[in-house]
């Protein structure tokens, strides 16, 4: 594939390196790489603007997702369908922070979920014994969550949002979209108690899979919402910059439906999804539900060791 360089004027955040190489070309965006360093990202990104206009309801029910062009891959094509799914999915994510975190004696511990979307995974917590509280950027989805449940959830930028001491503090598929990724992850530092728990998800853009799919992958088309790409070394260095010691880091899947992975197969792969879907049709298959794992994500476990950097406080430390 021919690459073009990036503009002198984008050094890289990560580590302050000038040689920036372009790995997947979009046209009027690219993909693009640090030589130095390996970290990615979007360039030109999306104004605040852009960003807040596909963060409405139609987000999560997007009819639109399937059509071929990254304009319309944003979102969710039915996010309420998957309800019990992800919920399914989340027990283990759940069950794991309550191994890890702890709690004042006699108190529930405190949990937070930053960028909750519908309330899915604060609902697992909350059967989970956790006191929980959410962070949302999307105001449609937080009326939704109000209507339903009765968590407490703070409507915008969680960088803006005033609270502390959290025993476990989750960000699953948020930080790629965040403006300021690097600010976020010192941010929720603040947020976690000393020796509290933090887990996070996001794209492995450095497995063996997302290099064999390359540009063809969901994750890295979606040009409106995706702005920076982590791999497991850059990810690592991130979370230990702001006050984290890493656990633990495993491919990231998900159970999923056969009629839905045939159609996001044919985003990467017309021919074969297309042949997929059929197959899926003749066979009666459309139902079957399976653990998939395709190990272009990872899911992340740390533990918040000290005071984030430039804190006056005295810095804490917490064991693994």
């Amino acid at each position: 594939m021919k690459t073009r360089d990036a503009p002198a004027e984008d050094p890289c955040e990560f580590c302050g390196g000038t040689s920036i190489k372009t790995k997947y070309d979009f046209g009027p965006q690219r993909i693009v790489r640090c030589v130095n360093c390996t970290f990615m990202w979007l360039t030109p990104r999306p104004t605040e603007e852009e960003l807040h206009e596909i963060y409405g309801f139609d987000y999560y029910r997007n009819d639109a997702f399937f059509a071929h062009g990254n304009e319309t891959l944003y979102g969710y094509y039915d996010y309420f369908s998957e309800r019990f799914i992800k919920q399914h999915d989340h027990r283990r994510i759940v069950d794991r922070l309550a191994e890890m975190s702890g709690g004042a004696p006699g108190e529930a511990p405190r949990f937070l979920d930053i960028g909750c979307g519908l309330g899915y995974l604060l609902d697992v917590a909350h059967d989970g014994g956790f006191a929980v509280e959410g962070v949302e950027y999307n105001p449609e989805a937080v009326k939704w969550i109000t209507a339903k449940y009765r968590f407490p959830v703070y409507c915008g930028d969680f960088m803006k949002y005033d609270g502390e001491g959290f025993d476990a503090v989750a960000m699953l598929d948020v930080i790629e979209h965040l403006p300021q990724p690097l600010e976020a992850l010192r941010r929720v530092a603040a947020l976690v108690a000393p020796g509290g728990v933090f887990v996070l998800s996001t794209m492995d853009s450095d497995s063996l899979v997302s290099r064999l799919i390359g540009k063809r992958l969901e994750d890295f088309r979606r040009t409106r919402e995706h702005l920076y790409f982590f791999n497991r070394k850059t990810i690592t260095g991130a979370l230990e910059r702001a006050g984290f010691e890493v656990l633990r880091i495993e491919s990231y899947g998900l159970t999923i439906q056969m009629d839905f992975l045939a159609a996001r197969a044919r985003l990467a792969f017309p021919v074969v999804g297309a042949a997929l879907e059929r197959l899926v049709r003749w066979g009666r298959l459309a139902n079957v539900r399976f653990r998939f794992d395709p190990r272009t994500k990872m899911i992340v476990y740390a533990r918040r060791i000290r005071r984030t950097p430039g804190s006056s406080a005295e810095e804490a430390g917490g064991g693994a």
